[in-house]
């Protein structure tokens, strides 16, 4: 059984913190893929939980993929690779070492990217468009980045010209898409720290999107593009530097 799982925390819920110890497990490899799982006694006394408690995680497990229940042999450990998707990314980047953080950032901010491109060009094809909301939420951007340089403060108000930016687009599956780089950003400060460390850059990447939704045409898709990309350029550069 591997050696990192501890008793859960008193300030965390019982079974989020079981199924949370238990995932970065998986991930890790320290159950291997195909191998049964320890039994839920066996589990229960090293977490410092009850049974149930235990039984509750492995069935958000076994919901979510990572686990299948094989009759007679317990829980068995399935690839996440082939049933997992991108909401695990932040959960194997916290579990990288730094060159292989900057590895993961890298892709992450590449799809991002891509994904946005596709924002850009179902805007132009929506348009005219009401940037009212869109424009609000940079406003008080603007407003939370000269109050604060807190990264943490930064990705919520960030957060929130995104959701409304992805909102104008009206589709769903891109914003099903984009959910999980928004709870990388939430959920990984190393990431939130270098993204924000200059937030009058992600401002002014704003400010020249609302300039183009003004009148939006495709051919400035892949100009806001670079913009982005530079910015993400950026944000690798500083994840480098921190891992040297």
């Amino acid at each position: 059984m591997p050696s990192e799982l501890q008793p859960i925390s008193p300030r965390e819920t019982a079974v989020e913190a079981c199924e949370r110890q238990l995932r970065a497990a998986i991930l890790a490899g320290e159950f291997p893929v195909g191998e049964r799982l320890p039994a839920e006694r066996a589990l229960a006394e090293q977490l410092g939980v009850n049974r149930v408690t235990v039984r509750g995680a492995l069935g958000r497990l076994g919901a979510s993929g990572l686990l299948r229940t094989r009759q007679g042999s317990g829980h068995v450990v399935n690839d996440f690779r082939e049933v997992g998707g991108p909401e695990l990314v932040a959960n194997l980047a916290s579990l990288a070492d730094a060159p292989d953080f900057c590895e993961i950032a890298a892709d992450l901010l590449a799809v991002r990217r891509n994904l946005a491109r596709g924002v850009l060009e179902k805007l132009a094809a929506r348009a005219p468009l009401e940037v009212a909301p869109i424009a609000a939420a940079v406003e008080r951007f603007a407003e939370v980045s000269a109050r604060t340089s807190d990264p943490a403060e930064l990705a919520v108000a960030d957060l929130e010209v995104f959701g409304e930016i992805v909102a104008a687009t009206g589709s769903v599956v891109l914003r099903l898409c984009l959910n999980p780089i928004a709870a990388a950003l939430r959920n990984l400060p190393a990431l939130r720290e270098a993204v924000y460390v200059d937030a009058s850059l992600n401002l002014a990447g704003y400010r020249a999107l609302l300039t183009w939704l003004a009148e939006p045409d495709p051919a400035g898709v892949e100009l806001l593009v670079a913009v982005l990309e530079r910015g993400d350029n950026d944000t690798l550069q500083c994840l480098r530097e921190g891992a040297s």
